[in-house]
């Protein structure tokens, strides 16, 4: 009985083990999870870029929570504040929404600074159904395939001297991101200064394009391929346009989470083996 019971604890470190390299594959948040009415749309910023913007709402009576979401990542989540026509939510510590709402449709502005609130961008979105993808699909994407860690090369790091630059998000300190590629559609993650940076999209002819909403700032990242290893990339913000290098790390993505905490469980699995 005892040897049946070394056996079975050895077969399941072993699982585990084996569990704990596998690669795994990104999903994109679903902004109408848990009945939320789902609002999308687009930022519009420096020269009428766009760049999009979805976020769910509470469907109750009374205080409602909002979500923002960026890919894989809940990026942001609030209050809803609806006065009349008027709606306003916050989105980290010193930003805020603040628009008109005409039926199933809200146009605003965008705000932004710990004084002085100052308009970042003009915003529109549309409640809708069902949440799709923002951008839209083509017939002949790029055969490149996407999937694995890069790193990003910005060059010259923008000067942060400047204390309003200090307190705001620079993706130009991201050092590391993973791609997962599911058809046309692209999901990722981003690492480097100020956590984990989700964002989403699709392939495109020659490269991909997706967009992100980390620390209060949004993006719009579009990526052309230079070979399979290597991309050149620009970002638009709604002050800055970013350039940028990709180069391939490796062709896999790693779940770091998910790996620490199978580790974790073989700690404490061995730990109470040998007890016993």
């Amino acid at each position: 009985m005892k040897y049946s019971i070394h056996i079975f604890v050895l077969t399941s470190l072993a699982f585990l083990l084996f569990s704990c390299t596998k690669s795994y594959e990104l999903e994109s948040k679903d902004a109408g999870e848990h009945g939320y009415e789902v609002w999308q749309g687009n930022f519009i910023v420096q020269d009428g870029v766009h760049i999009p913007l979805l976020f769910g709402v509470e469907a109750k009576e009374g205080t409602r929570q909002v979500r923002l979401f960026s890919g894989p990542e809940l990026a942001h989540w609030s209050y809803w504040i609806d006065r009349g026509d008027s709606i306003s939510f916050q989105s980290g510590l010193h930003s805020e929404f603040k628009g008109i709402r005409q039926g199933d449709k809200i146009s605003g502005i965008y705000i932004d600074g710990v004084r002085t609130k100052q308009e970042r961008a003009k915003f529109e979105v549309q409640k809708v159904e069902k949440q799709e993808t923002p951008f839209p699909i083509i017939t002949n994407p790029s055969a490149i395939s996407p999937i694995g860690t890069w790193e990003l090369n910005f060059g010259q790091l923008k000067d942060l001297s400047d204390s309003k630059e200090l307190l705001r998000y620079n993706i130009d300190r991201v050092q590391t991101f993973d791609l997962y590629r599911n058809g046309n559609v692209v999901i990722g993650k981003a690492y480097g200064a100020g956590g984990i940076q989700g964002f989403d999209g699709v392939m495109t002819s020659d490269g991909f394009i997706c967009s992100s909403f980390h620390h209060s700032e949004p993006f719009l990242i579009e990526a052309t391929f230079i070979d399979e290893n290597t991309f050149d990339v620009e970002i638009t913000s709604t002050t800055d346009t970013y350039k940028a290098i990709g180069k391939r790390k490796s062709q896999t993505i790693e779940d770091t989470e998910h790996t620490e905490s199978v580790l974790r469980g073989i700690y404490l699995t061995l730990k109470g083996f040998f007890r016993w």
